[in-house]
């Protein structure tokens, strides 16, 4: 069967279409749901952190953090939806039907994940760093660069989510999965530090870091969107996130044929 053709594409673009019409039905809730994570997140920054004596120069970093962490959520919530249609709906014995390979058609639940959460997040990005005025100092923002750690981090969580709803049982995904996979996720990732901070208190614990994808998701947003050389550089995140994009492709790709072609 051949990878690419036009039948296979326009195929992909129809599944595409109902899934951004289906978007835009949620659309009000999730624009609701942006505003008050948007209003929380301003109130946070903005206030209660400079309140507590945190200093402005990491209001920016932490901010940028807790968007990589709501990007996880969404990720969750993504994985949830697909492994209960797995285990009870099982609309997806239709689209197994569709005269379509299987790297298309879960191409298509990615692309679905990449354009919801960017509808959510994206306003974070946006209107907080303008609300957030002056607290959030950009020295030198690359936006080209940012469009894309930004694309490859939507693309690692989706892949993530995706792989570990097939991958594992419904009841193991339930119980298990925050503690025994996403904390150890969210504790080697500098989500509310700044990596070189965490080098200069300890290399060690800063090379573990190295080891979660995350933390290049993180400090690579950081990097092109504030800029400066507090930052892992983004020429280095950019190919780690590759990287770690391809091996959750795989793992992905396991837990599917683990799951839809058990023999």
């Amino acid at each position: 069967m051949a990878l690419m053709n036009s039948h296979y594409f326009f195929t992909y673009i129809a599944l595409v279409h109902r899934d951004i019409l289906v978007i835009r039905q949620r659309l009000r809730g999730a624009m609701i749901d942006a505003g008050i994570q948007l209003l929380v997140q301003v109130i946070t920054f903005g206030a209660l952190f400079p309140t507590m004596g945190v200093p402005k120069n990491l209001i920016a970093p932490l901010f940028v953090g807790s968007i990589v962490l709501q990007l996880q959520f969404l990720g969750m919530g993504f994985g949830l939806r697909t492994i209960f249609d797995i285990k009870y709906n099982r609309f997806i014995d239709y689209r197994l039907t569709l005269p379509l390979p299987k790297r298309w058609l879960f191409a298509s639940y990615i692309t679905y994940f990449c354009i919801e959460a960017a509808i959510i997040s994206l306003p974070l990005f946006t209107f907080g760093i303008i609300l957030l005025g002056t607290n959030f100092e950009m020295i030198a923002p690359n936006w080209w660069l940012f469009c894309i750690i930004y694309l490859l981090t939507l693309c690692l969580y989706g892949l993530l989510f995706l792989g570990m709803s097939m991958y594992y049982s419904f009841d193991w995904f339930m119980q298990n999965l925050w503690p025994r996979r996403l904390t150890f996720l969210l504790m080697l990732s500098p989500l509310f530090v700044v990596w070189f901070k965490v080098k200069q208190f300890s290399p060690w614990f800063a090379r573990a870091m190295l080891i979660s994808p995350l933390t290049y998701a993180t400090e690579g947003l950081r990097a092109t969107l504030i800029g400066g050389p507090e930052y892992i550089s983004a020429y280095i995140c950019i190919p780690m996130l590759f990287g770690w994009i391809f091996l959750f492709s795989c793992f992905a790709s396991y837990g599917i044929r683990k799951r839809l072609d058990p023999v």
